[in-house]
């Protein structure tokens, strides 16, 4: 067998700590940190992979903060609306912005944040201010404008650029100082639909539209606290574009070319860089927050309207091993129960025989809830997290139900609002206040389709294939996934069929490699997993098969070391967890999975 050494000309360090980057003799250098047990690599590049959806799809929106811990507010379809991420998931805000609007700028970080400009309708002078709570009016910009960017902090910020009445590019340039905006020197290049990177005093502008209509501009300017100097323009020229970072390390991505770009280019503080892969979703009109070395994109248009969020890391890749391993066993065997939340905060409820059983785990050991579900039965729909799940539907003593619930941390209350057609054995996904079921058993295989929106059930369009005993991701009401489940009804075949739905309408894609029923997973739209279930029709068999969707195709993981069906479960592509089930008899076993993942983090190596 050939060696890394034989291959690349240097050995695989064995180190306690990572390296420290120096130049570029360090590209490709690879390591094992004994201390975290991980095999490390330098690679001068980045990618973007899947983060939480935003709650709200949303496109012309603003944001500030950083990877982890980004604040998103404004836009077209949600006006006010503001979220918070917390490097997994999103969270609505209680209260919004003051003045709704779309095509504003902001900058900030997520406690500290500042919005200003924009449309609703009109150019706008609005200017508002984020405590991490709500948002407070203050004195507003020089000139109403939208379409514009910004750079900087709550206290000290720049405005530049955008679309001033009636319908003209903008060169303007002002400063906030904390308690007013003042205009300074303009930009060289009037424009709009550009973005902004860096502080008051050291910012970075590029790309745009210098026209009412395009075309798009590669144009970059520098601004030392004084004046905009022209610099090296981007690679690809776009407007309605999104960016991240500071003057001298500036990350640009998305926006139309004029078609919908996933286009992303490092600069350097001299040039522009392509990078080899772009966004994973090409989109206009979307919002970015953090570093060169670690951003975030969110919202947009794609068309339609999105929710997506992705994150995007640069430098030094983990490697770690996918697998199954053990974990603390349910305090009674089970299946066919509803399951939420994450491997290590989870919530699952309900099962076979018919019970109203409620159990939390940490990841390491499960707690029986004093009280449990209202309603007892099992092969109910389950959408939300450990603190705030909707349990719904489901199979009881004697038939099926409509009923609905909601969990708030501690204990269960029944909503005034049923499903629209009681059903068992459904696919289900979302929040619990922006769910979705589709497909199940009634007195056959439906396809049938229903969203929750936190108030009401409404019907929506039905799957392609009518299917029970199928599994669900994804984030929302307007964005799922289907796969797997049985056709047939009382004779039934498995089935891996796939499909997705975008809020309108479902769509067939590749199918599983494996097709099977009575299967569990989770994940988003464009990064799930599914793994268990039985991948024959009648008599049906265990399964301990995984596989992972990478938002085109199925491929295959390592299998679970108990093959099992009618089990509950979570998971993302890169930590999952399987409870219970059934083989011949109900199950306590729990398994976790860690997936076989690269991630990068440019903080473990720093330059000197």
């Amino acid at each position: 067998m050939t060696t890394y050494n034989e291959i690349a000309g240097r050995r695989v360090n064995f180190l306690s700590s990572d390296p420290t980057y120096v130049d570029s003799n360090s590209d490709g250098q690879v390591w094992y940190n004994s201390t975290t047990a991980t095999l490390k690599s330098w690679l001068p590049t980045g990618t973007f992979s899947a983060g939480g959806n935003m709650n709200t799809a949303r496109r012309k929106l603003a944001g500030a903060g950083i990877q982890t811990a980004a604040l998103a507010f404004g836009g077209v379809l949600t006006e006010t609306a503001t979220e918070l991420y917390n490097g997994t998931s999103w969270t609505s805000n209680p209260t919004g912005l003051n003045k709704g609007r779309g095509y504003l700028a902001g900058c900030g970080t997520q406690t500290a944040a500042l919005g200003f400009g924009g449309y609703s309708p009109g150019a706008l002078n609005n200017s508002e201010s984020w405590n991490g709570t709500s948002w407070t009016a203050t004195p507003t910009i020089n000139t109403a404008r939208y379409a514009l960017a910004g750079a900087g902090i709550q206290t000290a910020a720049l405005a530049f650029g955008g679309t001033v009445p009636p319908n003209t590019q903008s060169a303007a340039t002002e400063s906030w100082n904390g308690s007013s905006w003042t205009s300074v020197n303009s930009m060289v290049t009037a424009r709009r639909y550009l973005a902004g990177a860096g502080i008051q005093t050291a910012a970075l502008g590029f790309g745009g539209s210098p026209g009412p209509s395009g075309p798009p501009s590669t144009a970059t300017e520098s601004w030392n606290g004084t004046s905009w100097t022209s610099v090296n323009s981007m690679n690809t020229g776009r407007y309605e574009i999104a960016g991240a970072g500071t003057q001298t390390l500036a990350l640009a991505f998305g926006g139309r070319a004029p078609g919908f770009s996933a286009a992303t280019e490092l600069w350097n503080g001299t040039s522009w860089t392509s990078n080899p892969t772009g966004l994973s979703t090409a989109r206009a009109e979307l919002a970015g927050a953090g570093t060169q070395a670690a951003a975030l994109a969110f919202g947009g248009s794609t068309p339609p309207v999105t929710a997506a969020t992705e994150e995007w890391n640069f430098g030094v890749y983990s490697y770690s091993a996918a697998a199954w391993a053990s974990g603390a066993n349910l305090p009674s065997p089970n299946r066919m129960m509803g399951s939420t939340g994450t491997q290590t905060a989870n919530l699952t409820f309900g099962g076979t025989p018919y019970v109203t059983t409620t159990l939390l785990y940490n990841g390491s050991a499960w707690t029986t809830n004093p009280t449990g579900l209202n309603t007892a039965r099992g092969t109910m729909g389950a959408a939300g997290t450990q603190t705030a799940t909707l349990a719904y539907g489901g199979e009881i003593t004697p038939g099926k139900t409509a009923a609905t619930e909601s969990w708030n941390g501690s204990s269960w209350t029944t909503l005034p609002a049923t499903m629209n057609t009681a059903r068992s054995y459904f696919g289900s996904n979302g929040t619990q206040t922006s769910a979705l079921a589709f497909g199940g058993y009634t007195t056959t295989d439906v396809a049938s389709s229903e969203s929750y929106n936190g108030t009401s059930w409404t019907n929506t369009p039905s799957l392609n294939t009518a299917r029970s005993t199928s599994c669900g991701a994804g984030a929302s009401n307007t964005s799922a996934l289907s796969f797997g489940g049985s056709t047939g009804g009382g004779s039934p075949s498995v089935t891996g069929a796939t499909e997705t739905w975008n809020g309108t309408s479902w769509t067939s894609v590749n199918s599983m490699t494996t097709a099977r029923k009575q299967l569990r997973g989770g994940g988003t739209q464009t990064a799930a997993i599914g793994f268990g279930g039985s991948p024959t029709g009648a008599p049906a068999s265990n399964g301990a098969q995984t596989e992972q969707w990478n938002g085109t195709s199925w491929s295959n993981l390592p299998s679970m070391a108990t093959a099992r069906r009618y089990l509950a479960g979570v998971g993302t592509q890169t930590s999952g967890l399987a409870v219970g089930g059934y083989t011949t008899a109900n199950l306590a076993n729990v398994e976790s999975y860690t997936g076989e993942i690269a991630t990068a983090n440019s903080k473990t190596l720093t330059t000197s």
